[in-house]
Order: structure tokens, then sequence, then C-alpha cells
């Protein structure tokens, strides 16, 4: 049976606090994964999908998707998570948690098209909603999409200037850019807010090669190196 989603229990303040915290999880693991070559040699990152709901065990040794609903023959239960939101939009068009929660299963099954166009949706619904924009950025820095990312992102730390995490963001769109500066600037944002984030540290010194400042690179991808052994 799928569950059905009330509009206004999901998008209260407590569901946006929990969205944001499932975005920081996000965020920590593309920080472990992430290229962190110049621009000319740069790959579009190998990323974990976005988080989404596991399915659970119904006591028979089958698994329900995060919705409650059961796989049809020959349809995973990625599809059929995707079929269950599918039909909750169909009832409620506009709810910014569906699409972020749609866009959250494309990114897992990683069509990332799809999941920009449902988060670009959303954002022309509610432009001031920060859990959707940062939620587009980290799907256009998947796509590679550095340039487009850079405006998303500047706007979040505008915001939640507070967040280490979306100055790292920044720093490494920034970085993809060739906005050296910039992309300097918030790596060392980043690690003035957590002096314990190491790919902000490693951030800096791949900036400071860049710019031709070898001893001061050595010495952040050394405070790097310390900050990720602890």
């Amino acid at each position: 049976m799928i569950r059905r989603y009330d509009q206004r229990q999901h998008e209260t303040a407590k569901e946006r606090a929990r969205v944001a915290a499932e975005l920081q999880e996000e965020a920590r693991q593309l920080t472990e994964t992430a290229t962190f070559a110049a621009p000319s040699q740069a790959t579009t990152p190998a990323v974990p999908p976005l988080p989404h709901g596991n399915g659970h065990g119904n006591g028979n040794g089958k698994k329900k998707n995060g919705n409650g609903a059961k796989p049809k023959p020959g349809q995973s239960e990625a599809e059929c998570a995707l079929a269950a939101i599918d039909a909750a939009l169909a009832s409620q068009p506009g709810s910014i948690a569906l699409l972020l929660h749609r866009a959250s299963q494309l990114g897992a099954m990683g069509r990332y098209a799809a999941a920009r166009a449902d988060l670009e949706q959303a954002l022309v619904l509610e432009p001031a909603n920060l859990t959707v924009r940062s939620a587009l950025g980290i799907v256009l820095l998947r796509k590679g999409l550095w340039a487009d990312a850079v405006p998303h992102l500047r706007r979040v730390v505008e915001v939640e200037s507070w967040s280490p995490t979306a100055w790292f963001y920044l720093g490494e769109a920034l970085n993809h850019v060739d906005d050296l500066d910039g992309a300097l600037a918030a790596y060392v944002r980043a690690a003035e807010i957590d002096p314990h984030h190491a790919k902000a540290l490693h951030g800096q010194g791949v900036v400071l090669d860049r710019l031709r400042r070898p001893e001061d690179a050595t010495t952040m991808y050394r405070r790097s190196r310390e900050v990720a052994a602890r």
C-alpha cells in the first residue's frame, strides 16, 4: 500500500531540517570521493547517489521500498519507489518535499538530468528554499557543470555562512572555473569554520599549487594529511 503524503506534514521546519541533515551527509560523502584535479585535468567525480530511504525487510525476507509499496514483477525497488513518488506528485504537484524526494530517488538511479529538472521546478515554486538550492548545486557538481553550480552555491553561503560544507562546495566549483582567488578564499573559510575539514585543507593545497606557491601548498597538504589521520 502506498503511503499517502501530506504536504503540510512534510514541509514543516522539522522536515526541512531532516532533509538538510541528509544533504550534509551527502556533502560528507562527496568530500571523501571528489576529484581535486585542476580544471584542465578534471573529470566528473564518481560520487554516491543522493541520499534516499532504503528498503526494509517486511518479515518475509522481501523488501519494501521507502514508500511502503512492494515492487511488481520485473520492477526494481528503485523503479517501484519512483512510481510511488510519481503517484503522490500527481495529486500534490506543488509539493516541494515530494519534488526533493523524487530528485533524491532519481539521483540514486543516476538520472541526474531528471533530478535537475525536478529541483529547478521546485526552485521556481520556492526560490528562497536553500535545501532545494543546495541539492541543485550538488546535482550540477555531479554532472561537472561547475559554472552553473557557482551562483547556487554562492547564494547558499550568503545565507548559511556558518556551513563549512557549503564553502567547500563553492571552492570546488570555483577551482574548476579557474577563479583561483575565490576558490582559495572559500576553502580557507571552510577550514576556519571546521579546522578538521581535511578536504578543505587539501583544496587549499591544490589551489596554492596552481598559484605557483609550492611551499605553501606543501604545508597545506601536510596539514590535510595530519587532520585526516586523526
